[in-house]
């Protein structure tokens, strides 16, 4: 039988192979596909806190199935940024650049403020076991309570507010205005206690609770889910429906 060698011949340090032409070259296999597994890096819940507020987008990763449905039926990571996006605004507002956050403890760490006393702002933060928070919350201790003359001042603004369906800044609120159409013409404000309102109207009422600057000026208005003597949610104008679909004592 006749047999074909290949011939090895090495040339100024590179290696060739030289394979005759009649003789067949077996094919590799094509390489096997592996699965590539993305896993996601657990952080510290200082450094989760701190990508919290720093990051410019936030990452439905970073949280639990559960807090995303606790803050958007839909769980839309979205809703949290909005969260996220107005409580900087406020911090920067009231205590200057953001520096850092150093854990107190307890899962409790401070957020560090360039105008701001250490213990200004408090962030309670918990993660599960694959690094997602679970849960967050914020809480002021610094914050000073708005004078007797500030509320006063605020329930007028609040009333001229319904009045006039403008927001706090002064401009038009189409909400206020399909809130009318919805529960009939507004009578009056009413306060519950501290920072919470009542406004009044012909069918029903609609609680607010009022936020106040260091000075004791409104800073913001939030209007929680109304109560009404017999409209129904259906009866609501399209707009305002969306946001009562969200109100648990509405039908």
């Amino acid at each position: 039988m006749k047999t074909e060698l290949a011939c090895l011949l090495l040339i100024t340090g590179s290696l060739y192979i030289f394979i005759p032409a009649n003789i067949s070259v077996a094919q590799s296999p094509p390489p096997t596909k592996v699965k590539s597994v993305t896993t996601t890096k657990i952080i510290s819940p200082t450094a989760a806190l701190n990508r919290l507020i720093v990051a410019e987008k936030l990452d439905p990763s970073w949280f639990t199935p559960e807090l995303l449905k606790a803050v958007d039926k839909n769980s839309d990571v979205g809703a949290l940024q909005l969260q996220r996006d107005l409580s900087m605004k406020i911090g920067r507002f009231r205590y200057g650049s953001y520096k850092s956050v150093q854990s107190i403890g307890d899962n409790k760490y401070r957020v560090l403020f360039d105008r701001a006393e250490p213990d200004a702002v408090i962030v309670k933060l918990s993660l599960d076991a694959q690094g997602r928070i679970a849960n967050v919350g914020i809480s002021e201790k610094n914050k000073p309570a708005p004078t007797a003359q500030a509320q006063a001042s605020a329930a007028i603004a609040l009333d001229n507010s319904f009045k006039t369906n403008t927001r706090a800044n002064g401009e038009t609120s189409p909400i206020l205005t399909s809130l009318k159409q919805w529960l009939g013409n507004y009578q009056k404000v009413q306060k519950v206690d501290g920072n919470n309102y009542m406004g009044i109207f012909e069918r029903g009422s609609a609680p607010v609770t009022i936020n106040f600057k260091p000075d004791g000026s409104i800073e913001n208005y939030r209007m929680g889910c109304p109560i009404t003597k017999s409209a129904s949610r259906s009866q609501a104008p399209a707009d305002l429906q969306k946001i009562l679909a969200d109100c648990p004592n509405l039908k």
